[in-house]
């Protein structure tokens, strides 16, 4: 019995060999990139989750929402919402959801605003309005990622939170 391979044996792992590194290269490249991606997207959804409970969380204690208030106007990228100490500023900026307690000049320091960094998340809110009052903020909000050269949408949210102060006034 010889020790070896013949040349047919070998032949045919010079030709099987190829397609077999073909058929892993798909998983290798999932396991490099798309696993990493997937818990960024988780790690910037959970931030955006908590960004939303404390927009939830200010609304439910909210008296009104002001239109503007210590040199800052609602708009798309600005949101206000007076509570019974003071008036909360939701700031979009650059990637970041900053949160603020705005006070007046006659009042003592301002608090530390937080900050979430959630760089591909889009964030719109809309502020519905009956008989010129604010009764309720409508957000949504998605995670943008390029992924193969396309832009993808990913958890997307719609929320919608109503002033619970207001609920019987205008009614």
């Amino acid at each position: 019995m010889r020790k070896g391979f013949t040349l047919v044996e070998l032949l045919i792992l010079v030709i099987v060999l190829p397609f077999v590194f073909l058929l892993f290269d798909g998983l290798f490249k999932t396991l490099i990139s798309e696993i990493p991606m997937s818990e960024r997207v988780i790690q910037e959804n959970t931030s955006l989750l908590s960004v939303l409970q404390e927009i939830q969380q200010d609304i439910d204690h909210a008296k009104s929402l002001p239109k503007s208030f210590a040199g800052q106007i609602a708009s798309d990228h600005v949101l206000l919402i007076e509570l019974s100490d003071g008036v909360i500023c939701y700031k979009l900026e650059n990637g970041l959801v900053i949160r603020q307690k705005l006070t007046d000049t006659s009042q003592g320091k301002a608090e530390e605003p937080r900050i979430w960094p959630i760089p591909h998340a889009s964030v719109k809110w809309k502020v519905w309005e009956r008989n010129g009052r604010g009764y309720a903020v409508e957000t949504n909000t998605h995670l943008e990622y390029r992924r193969r050269g396309q832009w993808v949408k990913k958890m997307a949210h719609s929320h919608l939170y109503f002033v619970s102060a207001l609920g019987k006034e205008l009614r």
